[in-house]
């Protein structure tokens, strides 16, 4: 498994917190990615944020020590060792997602941080390298910093690159809250990734289904 083949070198947060009521079973958990792998969604998701050359800081909260032993136990597990990865407790997970993002915000390094969601395995390491690049090119024309989101024919998706100078107004947010309506009332701006990819979140087990061809 490769890690660090890009140069971004930016933290990920993973909320992976929630309770999957709609899947019926821990989404972080189930089996996805090639066969043999060993990786799980989750697993799927941090490997792509790795590979595009991130720290992944993963947050947990329902089942989060079955969650963590499986990602130290399968191939994460030295990424674990070495803090390329790191487990974020969420003790309030069940307030709600953007609780989880505010989890970790203590942790961010750097200018700007990925916020990303552990039910999208499919999204591809290359959307992560396609938001740094749009950031890059925004600093060289002297546009206002602005939240980037992957998208596809114009619909926003995952991830996003946020500026971490608003991280003290993100942590203001109540936690019940939603993050996407702060982001747009602050600036932001849809990045093409032409991968249908970056809008597929496995909320259901027919999604599910459909994601791994079964």
């Amino acid at each position: 498994m490769r890690f660090r083949a890009g140069p971004i070198l930016i933290d990920c947060v993973i909320a992976a917190a929630g309770g999957s009521t709609r899947m019926g079973r821990p989404k972080q958990l189930l089996p996805f990615g090639p066969e043999g792998s060993g990786l799980t969604m989750l697993g799927s998701v941090v490997a792509a944020a790795l590979e595009a050359g991130c720290r992944a800081l993963v947050v947990l909260g329902c089942r989060a020590a079955e969650v963590e032993a499986s990602l130290r136990g399968g191939p994460l597990g030295p990424a674990l060792a070495s803090g390329l990865v790191a487990a974020v407790p969420n003790p309030r997970w069940e307030e709600g997602m953007l609780g989880s993002i505010q989890a970790a915000l203590g942790q961010v390094r750097g200018e700007a941080f990925f916020e990303m969601h552990a039910d999208m395995p499919l999204v591809p390491a290359s959307a992560y390298g396609l938001l740094a690049a749009a950031r890059d090119a925004r600093r060289r024309a002297g546009l206002p910093e602005a939240a980037l989101f992957a998208s596809f024919r114009g619909e926003p998706g995952h991830p996003v690159l946020i500026p971490s100078a608003w991280i003290p107004e993100i942590l203001g947010l109540e936690p019940g809250s939603r993050l996407k309506p702060f982001l747009a009332a602050r600036g932001m701006d849809l990045v093409e990734a032409g991968d249908p990819a970056v809008l597929a979140d496995l909320d259901t087990p027919e999604e599910y289904r459909r994601a791994r061809g079964s």
